[in-house]
């Protein structure tokens, strides 16, 4: 099986003072040429409360996208504490459908920020997600699902439209062991963090597939998602600048308006560009054939079947953009 690319949307201001209606605009502009450009799918994201990444609904930014491109549409991810899981299954089914299977539901349990709080059950929701889980699962898989837990009570209903069946109804975000565990217990594929060095990664798989094994399930590693921030540039160098730069500066201005539910110090400017070179064996950076050989790389040793990338992450539309239209190059065979 050749490996899929997915173009990761979010939706970045780029700290421009730009208004939604540009973002959105640029945002089209990418999957557009990702289209061109030997990409394969597009994935959103959910952020809120945030005038840097500026897409708060996942699910509907991938329903626009289903009816504005042919490629495959994934969320990366639905902040589950978030939603209803019955509500997310059947909203999952109807894109499903709309889409004929073209749509991957992609749920993780987000940052704990305040919107965990507002739409939420703010930190228990956050730290415990495996009824809702749970829940999601049973509603996917089955079409009918019963609230039986400490956080749902309710008779079981039937989901409608009928989820499709056929394959996996769910990837789970994972960048630990324990959240690996909980996804092989159901039976679901992981999409990895971007956050973690492929040596993690790999220890996050086997932990996985031990888990899966366990509880009897027989998962494809092909199913499996990994995830990273991705720059191509003349030469290496710059390009792990761009990376390293274009993060600090994302983070940095997340941090001022995001408000976390813990309480924590914000970055300084040094503080910030020290954790994102931290990161920098994390992503996909380098030249064309520098590119080539980290992903084959990664796809050696993870033997997963997708890859996401997130050009955004090299601080501007311009070297998104660069980054898309020369992906190609590195996707051929």
């Amino acid at each position: 099986m050749r490996t899929k690319y997915g173009l990761v949307l979010f939706t970045d201001s780029f700290g421009s003072g730009a208004s939604g209606r540009e973002v959105f605009e640029w945002s089209l502009e990418y999957v557009r040429e990702a289209e061109r450009h030997g990409w394969h799918e597009a994935w959103t994201t959910e952020h809120h409360f945030n005038s840097r990444a500026q897409n708060p609904s996942a699910l509907a930014m991938a329903a626009f996208l289903l009816g504005r491109t042919n490629l495959g549409v994934g969320t990366a991810v639905c902040v589950l504490p978030n939603h209803h899981p019955l509500a997310l299954a059947e909203q999952a089914a109807v894109l499903q459908h709309l889409s004929g299977d073209r749509f991957t539901l992609g749920v993780g349990r987000g940052q704990p920020l305040v919107d965990l709080e507002i739409f939420g059950t703010g930190l228990a929701g956050f730290r415990d997600i495996d009824e809702s889980v749970a829940l999601l699962d049973e509603a996917l898989r089955q079409g009918h699902a019963k609230g039986s837990g400490e956080r749902y009570h309710f008779d079981e209903v039937q989901i409608v439209p009928a989820p499709e069946t056929s394959r996996a109804p769910f990837v789970l975000a994972s960048s630990s062991p324990e959240s690996a565990r909980l996804a092989a217990r159901h039976g679901l594929p992981v999409l990895l963090s971007p956050f973690v060095d492929v040596a993690a990664k790999r220890a996050v798989l086997d932990a996985h597939a031990a888990a899966a094994a366990e509880s009897g399930h027989r998962l494809d590693p092909l199913d499996n998602i990994d995830s990273a921030y991705f720059a191509i540039a003349d030469e290496t160098p710059t390009a792990r600048r761009l990376l390293t730069n274009g993060i600090a500066e994302l983070n940095l201005q997340i941090s001022r308006e995001a408000v976390p539910l813990v309480s924590r110090p914000a970055p300084t400017a040094a503080q910030a560009f020290d954790e994102a070179a931290a990161l920098a064996d994390c992503h996909i950076a380098g030249d064309v054939a520098e590119c080539r050989r980290q992903l084959a790389d990664r796809v050696a040793t993870l033997g997963v079947g997708r890859v996401l990338l997130m050009p955004e992450g090299a601080g501007s539309r311009e070297a998104a953009l660069r980054t898309i239209r020369e992906a190609e190059k590195v996707f051929a065979d």
